[in-house]
């Protein structure tokens, strides 16, 4: 690959990383502000067309004429500018099956939408994260619903499980449909490290005892220099990913973090103790920051420890993993071990202030973006991100050609876990107590206790009866 072209890729890498961050952080905040469908196959052909009128007659199911549905949409996310060429391609895909419906990515972000239906802009469709509290609690999004029974076309079987379920309450109502679903983590590891080691592929593992002595024997000192590492495990993704990681790896579940029926904080339930402990004990005794330091700025411009041979392995979504094996086409990719696996992606939801006019072209969207064969293939065309649909042609398709989908699809047929999902804004003082831990400024139970009181004080205060 010439120099330029693999520059351009590395630095919109390491765009798409803090844009990404956000996104999977996202699914762990607060910020609720911010199988093929039997009855309704994609349209490709008259002959298609034909088949689909046929099966919904048969059915006594009425047949939509989709270039008749008139709309003026709004779409608001938490990401502004930050999609519109995507978003603009995507709507272009959606407005060859529905041209009379026009659709406006919006600049303004999700933390603007109080002020945005104040001002007479309230979007029609706005990205949404679980079962979006703040949107809930505030009476600012449909429960889909009664959505669902008229259309008879969405079915909770359409769906990943866990992603159909994020965002179903305990009460049945369903807020929001998933659009995006994000495995975490597929590790990438580079086969000639490995080798080099005594290894011909990446073990399985049966505790984080195990799992700590297999990462130990890649950080490697030579003449008081680091020369080889693997990736850092209190540095995944943010702190909340990185903790998440390895505590489900230690036998949590999002219950371990927050019971939403009961509205209970577990930050320092004992296996999320142990893992933290167990993240703390390995940087203490394996990374050396001063080491790290001098080995990241002896590397070559425009590159990262993986790429420069310098690391074994690393956890990676989908989407970084694919940019590394364009400039690397011999790395390798797995699934993280099954216990640490879990999901997060975003959803949509409708928007109650949307002009009443347009709710019909507002589902049609919504059920578009998040339901359909179209859809999914358009997403993942434009974004580089997955579909919350199990039957998916077009993922299925690239898994035969390309390691990377293979591993993400490997992911998503095995994951059972969400994301813990809070629904308060505790992560900016967990991000900050996360840095003293690392520092060795605060113990990891200490840290954890102090959490579980903060937030749930949080919660207590703004969800009172």
């Amino acid at each position: 690959m010439k120099a330029n072209n693999q520059t351009r890729l590395i630095r919109f890498m390491f765009a798409a990383l803090l844009i990404m961050m956000t996104v999977l952080a996202g699914c762990s905040s607060s910020d609720g502000n911010t199988k093929k469908n039997e009855s309704a196959p994609v349209q490709t052909n008259a002959e298609e067309k034909g088949t689909e009128k046929e099966t919904n007659e048969d059915a006594g199911m009425a047949v939509k004429d989709k270039t008749a549905i008139q709309g003026d949409l709004k779409v608001l996310t938490p990401w502004g500018t930050g999609f519109t060429e995507q978003f603009k391609n995507l709507i272009a895909d959606f407005n060859k099956e529905y041209p009379k419906i026009k659709v406006t990515y919006m600049d303004q972000t999700t933390a603007d939408l109080a002020t945005l239906i104040a001002g007479g802009e309230a979007p029609d469709l706005i990205s949404a994260l679980g079962l979006a509290p703040d949107l809930t609690k505030n009476d600012m999004i449909e429960d889909l619903t009664p959505y669902i029974e008229t259309d008879g076309e969405v079915k909770p079987e359409l769906f990943y499980d866990f992603a159909y379920k994020r965002s179903l309450s305990p009460e049945g109502q369903v807020w929001a449909l998933p659009w995006h679903v994000e495995p975490a983590f597929i590790m990438m590891y580079n086969p000639e490290i490995l080798e080099h080691n005594g290894y011909t592929e990446v073990p399985e593992f049966d505790s984080l005892q195990s799992y700590g002595d297999f990462l130990r024997q890649f950080w490697i000192v030579e003449n008081g220099e680091q020369v080889m590492t693997t990736y850092l495990p209190h540095e995944v993704y943010g702190p909340m990913n990185s903790l998440t990681t390895i505590a489900y790896f230690n036998g949590a579940d999002a219950a371990s973090f927050y019971n939403p029926a009961d509205n209970k904080v577990t930050f320092n339930d004992p296996k999320i103790v142990e893992a933290l402990e167990w993240i703390v004990r390995f940087k203490r005794e394996n990374i050396d920051d001063n080491r790290l330091s001098r080995l990241q700025s002896s590397l070559p411009e425009n590159t990262d420890r993986f790429l420069a041979g310098k690391s074994a392995l690393q956890p990676e979504i989908a989407l970084h993993l694919r940019n590394y094996h364009k400039l690397n086409p011999d790395i390798k990719a797995i699934p993280m071990p099954p216990e640490s696996i879990y999901i997060g992606g975003w959803s949509f939801a409708l928007t109650k202030a949307g002009k009443k006019e347009n709710k019909e072209a507002a589902w049609e969207l919504l059920k578009w973006m998040t339901s359909t064969q179209a859809g999914a293939e358009s997403q993942q065309k434009h974004f580089g991100w997955l579909s919350g649909i199990k039957n998916n042609p077009y993922f299925e398709e690239e898994t035969k050609r390309d390691p990377i989908s293979k591993a993400a699809y490997d992911v998503l047929q095995s994951a059972t876990k969400l994301q813990p999902f809070m629904p308060v804004d505790y992560e900016p003082e967990f991000n900050a107590k996360w840095a003293e831990v690392m520092s060795g400024e605060l113990e990891p139970k200490a840290f954890l206790d102090h959490m579980t009181v903060y937030t749930q004080k949080l919660i207590d205060e703004q969800y009172k009866p």
